[in-house]
């Protein structure tokens, strides 16, 4: 419900702060200090039953008691009146609330149904509510501070919206020692109400706000987080970090899909889908935030190093080449004019060293020839502080050569106290400051990630030719009817994959070994036999899979191994298809985000490899493709050393259909084909191993 309720908690006309003390040391009147000295223009009502005066304002004894104009309420008193002044708030038509106040269902039990209370309140009036237990939000362009940090930003471009307050304090300290802005920062608490693609969306929709930084703990809604950011990543970079990822506590899964994909595969593949850059620290996070909302977008991936020493510009060019990044080979011209402006003996290759003790002018001579180059798309500035040449003028010097053109263009201080005033010079010019030559290397790396993100096509899977929904479904019902949650037998499986379009080899069930005998007569020899029996999903650990079964008497023995006087074991009969490269393709559903496909090497070891890629489902046939490519098992397909090639466009239906099946049918909650065997050429693939898993009525 964007965009002008959500807005007025950045804008509105006019504040009261419900719990405000007069006492300098408790929080709430931190957020009258800071409503009333960091500039908001609109009136203030401190909110206390004892009246008086707070920094020269006049107390109301209650939220009815405030005059217009009134939009946003902050409130700050002990959380079992909480309920009751949101109620209080919807009385006086109030549509926008803040809860600082803590003890909700962090606290326990009591403090969760306490919670719930607010929620509904909250919901009756129409009220959105940011919190409880957050620090509150702010706007550097408002300007307005209804939180308890002791200080503000400077105003500028980034926008931060996070789970956690001592986060939102800890980066406006950073902020203002870096001398970086923000436009706004929310942090959201408990997310009763506001959530992440909430506070995306409020950033969205702020002109000032070029740049989405976001952290969260928890996504209550991950397919609404999705659909936000997908929305809007092209318009707005959105840098996102995320605690919680590698948590052991994830639920038991009996398939290889779904011991490999965990919360942290489903997480990056809603990413992906969504647009979003994943870091995995917050100075990763800053570090990319800062080049994106300070730099323009790369046109390549060549990178130009410009420093006074070797070894910090050694490491750079490894940690380039990690993120896709490459150096650049520089013009004869700019080899011949490098040679007029900086010192005897420099070397003039890429790295282009300065040695020891280049004048400070240099930096901005030999930088605008750099970028002059068109063989350079982004320029890495290294200088080491020593006695001859002073950091400051080094500083301004870089800040110069990058405004010579729209190249990016960052710098790496490699120091401590002597450079501090030469970061402000850098960060205020416009050029974002590094301590450590691999943070501007992955700075730049991102850049050029968030330019191939921004003009990748839209990811819209067409039709899928050759489905049969109503038939898949008539055979899930029936497979829930005879076994309820939990795997069906491989040929029901099988069967259900069919009804989407999977190619499959002719089959059957045998209980008995006359049925056995009769059936591989029937598929014709050779043929495999597969154990069926309770519990038993992978085959294999229990030398449940016999292959290329000649005759009678195989199939004798094989029936004999497997099934011997047991009643409860079938086996299944598969006629045999020809050899090719196996791989697995599977499918997990992620308790947030939904159905998450998984492809990758097959076999025996997949667990073992981890060669998988992961994607949400469904799919579109270019991301099927490139999900393909990531893996070893791609690139092996793809014919490497001569190899001959696989049939990848088999691969990519096979994605589709699966991905199709799971999102068309919520009550499949794993799936795996393993192995799916792939033919050279355009021979096909053969799903030979299906297993599924339901969790639910098929409706």
């Amino acid at each position: 419900m964007m965009p002008d309720q959500l807005n007025t908690f950045f804008d509105p006309a006019g504040v009261a702060v419900i719990g405000a003390s007069a006492n300098p040391a408790k929080l709430s009147h931190g957020v009258v200090r800071n409503l009333k000295n960091h500039g908001y223009r609109g009136p203030i009502y401190p909110v206390n039953p004892k009246g008086g005066q707070i920094l020269g304002l006049r107390v109301y004894p209650t939220i009815l008691d405030v005059p217009d104009p009134l939009d946003l309420a902050v409130v700050m008193i002990p959380a079992p009146l909480v309920p009751e002044a949101i109620e209080a708030c919807g009385e006086r038509g109030l549509q926008a609330v803040i809860v600082i106040t803590g003890g909700f269902r962090e606290a326990g039990a009591e403090g969760a149904a306490l919670e719930q209370r607010l929620k509904q309140t909250a919901a009756h009036y129409g009220i959105r509510l940011i919190g409880p237990n957050c620090v509150g939000v702010l706007d550097t362009h408002t300007p307005l501070d209804t939180t308890f940090i002791a200080a503000m930003p400077s105003p500028g471009n980034i926008g931060f919206v996070s789970h956690s307050g001592a986060i939102c304090g800890g980066t406006v300290d950073w902020a203002r020692e870096m001398n970086i802005g923000f436009s706004r920062i929310a942090s959201l608490g408990n997310q009763v109400d506001v959530d992440i693609a909430d506070g995306i969306q409020m950033l969205q929709d702020d002109t000032h706000t070029q740049v989405i930084s976001v952290y969260a703990e928890g996504l209550p809604d991950g397919q609404r987080f999705v659909e936000v950011a997908s929305h809007i990543f092209r318009s707005k970079p959105i840098v996102m970090l995320k605690a919680g990822l590698t948590s052991a506590g994830t639920r038991a899964v009996a398939s290889h899909t779904g011991a490999l994909a965990g919360s942290e595969e489903g997480y990056r593949a809603a990413c992906h889908r969504a647009g979003v850059l994943v870091v995995n620290s917050l100075q990763e996070q800053n570090d990319l935030a800062i080049a994106l909302a300070s730099q323009p977008l790369p046109a390549g991936n060549r990178v130009a190093i410009l420093t006074n020493a070797g070894g910090p510009a050694a490491l750079a060019a490894d940690e380039l080449d990690r993120h896709g990044l490459q150096l650049a080979d520089l013009s004869r011209e700019t080899h011949k004019r490098l040679a007029t402006v900086t010192p005897k003996g420099a070397q003039l290759a890429n790295p282009v060293d300065m040695l020891g003790g280049p004048e400070a002018e240099m930096y901005q001579a030999a930088g605008e020839i750099l970028l002059a180059d068109s063989h350079v798309d982004m320029l890495m500035a290294i200088f080491v502080p020593q006695a001859i040449t002073p950091v400051d003028a080094v500083a301004h010097n870089i800040v110069a050569a990058s405004r010579s053109a729209d190249k990016p263009t960052v710098c790496c201080l490699v120091g401590g106290e002597s450079i501090s005033e030469a970061v402000q010079i850098l960060n205020g010019g416009g050029v974002p400051y590094y301590r450590d030559p691999n943070r501007a290397a992955r700075a730049l790396g991102g850049l050029k990630e968030y330019a191939m993100l921004r003009d990748r096509p839209e990811f819209q899977p067409t039709p899928l030719p050759g489905i049969d929904p109503a038939k898949a479904k008539r055979l899930l019902q029936s497979a829930w009817a005879q076994t309820g949650r939990g795997f069906i037998n491989a040929e029901m499986s099988a069967r259900i994959a069919a009804a989407y379009g999977v190619r499959i080899p002719k089959s059957g069930i045998a209980t008995t070994l006359a049925e056995a005998e009769q059936l591989a007569s029937r598929l014709h020899y050779p043929v495999a036999m597969k154990l069926i029996a309770p519990g038993i999903v992978h085959k294999a650990d229990v030398d449940g899979i016999a292959l290329n079964l000649q005759d009678t008497e195989a199939i004798e023995d094989s029936f004999e191994a497997m099934v011997g006087g047991n009643t409860e074991h079938q086996v299944m009969l598969q006629q045999m298809v020809a050899s090719g490269q196996e791989v697995i393709l599977g499918m997990q559903r992620d308790p947030q985000f939904g159905p998450v496909l998984m492809f990758g090497m097959g076999g025996l070891f997949v667990e073992a490899f981890k060669d998988v890629a992961f994607r949400l489902a469904p799919l579109c046939a270019e991301d099927a493709q490139n999900m393909i490519a990531e893996t070893a098992a791609g690139k092996i397909l793809a014919g490497v050393r001569g190899r001959p090639r696989g049939d990848i466009d088999s691969i990519v239906s096979t994605l589709r259909r699966v991905g199709q099946l799971a999102a068309d049918f919520p009550c499949i909650s794993e799936l795996d084909i393993n192995p799916l065997i792939v033919n050279e050429g355009s021979g096909g693939v053969w799903a030979v191993d299906i297993r599924i898993a339901l969790s639910q009525v098929p409706l």
